[in-house]
C-alpha cells in the first residue's frame, strides 16, 4: 500500500500546472499490468507524505480490469504544523506537506483540475491516462475507499443503498442521519442539525461494509 494551507487557499505553483475547467479524457485505455505499474511508482512518490495507510490504489485497477480508463488513488496527505513568525512572537498554522504539494502540483503531470487543498485533484500524466486523486476527509476514507474502487453501478446500488437502507444520507461532510438533513438537489442532502449525529470512525473497508449491512466481497465482484 503504497506549502498548502488546510483552510484552502492554495495554488500549484508554477504556472503552467495551475487548474482549469476543462476535463480531459483519454481515448481508449491501457491494459491493466501497465497500469498498475504506474499507480504503484506514483504511490511511491507519495507515501513519505501521507498518512500511514492511508495510501491505496482503488478503481478498475483494484478491480482488476483488464482495460484501464483512468488511475485512481485514495490518501490522506499528512498535516504539519508550521511557525510564522509576527510581531507578537508567532503563530502555528496547519498545513498539508509541501513536498505533496510539490509533487501533486509539479511533479507528475499537467494538472487538469482541483488543488491539493480540495478533496479531488485530475492530474494528466505523461504516460497518457488520467490520475484521479482523491483526497477525502480523515474520518470517511474507508468510505470513500469503498465508493472509489466502484464500479459505478455497483457503488449506488449497493453501498449507497445500504447506508439508506440504515438511515443515513452523504452529505459533503460525509454521512448523516436522514432525519436530521433535508435533500437540497436530487442527489444531495444538507445536515441541519446544530449537533449532528456523527457516525464510527472506521479502520477498515471491512469495517464500513459492516457498519452499512453489506457483505464485503472481492473487488473484482463489484459490478
Amino acid at each position: 500500500r503504497c506549502t498548502a494551507n488546510v483552510d484552502g487557499r492554495a495554488n500549484c505553483g508554477n504556472r503552467r500546472y495551475r487548474t482549469n475547467r476543462q476535463c480531459y479524457k483519454i481515448q481508449g485505455g491501457m491494459n491493466h499490468d501497465q497500469a498498475f505499474k504506474i499507480a504503484v511508482s506514483i504511490c511511491k512518490k507519495l507515501q513519505p507524505y501521507c498518512e500511514p495507510d492511508r495510501l491505496r490504489i482503488a478503481g478498475s485497477i483494484r478491480r482488476k480490469k483488464p482495460e484501464v480508463k483512468d488511475i485512481e488513488i485514495v490518501c490522506l496527505p499528512k498535516i504539519v504544523t508550521v511557525q510564522t513568525p509576527d510581531l507578537f512572537g508567532g503563530n502555528n498554522r496547519q498545513e498539508i506537506h509541501s513536498e505533496f504539494v510539490h509533487i501533486v502540483c509539479e511533479g507528475l503531470g499537467r494538472v487538469v483540475k482541483g488543488q491539493p487543498t480540495g478533496r479531488y485533484m485530475q492530474i494528466e500524466i505523461p504516460e497518457g491516462i488520467n490520475l484521479d486523486l482523491f483526497m477525502p476527509q480523515p474520518a470517511d476514507y474507508f468510505r470513500q475507499f469503498a465508493i472509489r474502487t466502484g464500479s459505478a453501478d455497483y457503488s449506488a446500488r449497493v453501498i449507497a443503498g445500504g447506508w439508506v437502507r440504515a438511515g443515513w444520507v452523504g452529505t459533503e461532510h460525509g454521512l448523516r442521519r436522514a432525519d436530521e438533513c433535508r435533500r437540497i438537489a436530487d442527489t444531495k442532502w444538507e445536515c441541519i442539525a446544530n449537533n449532528p449525529t456523527l457516525p464510527p470512525v472506521w479502520e477498515s473497508e471491512e469495517d464500513f461494509f459492516t457498519f452499512i449491512g453489506v457483505d464485503c466481497i472481492a473487488p473484482e465482484k463489484r459490478i
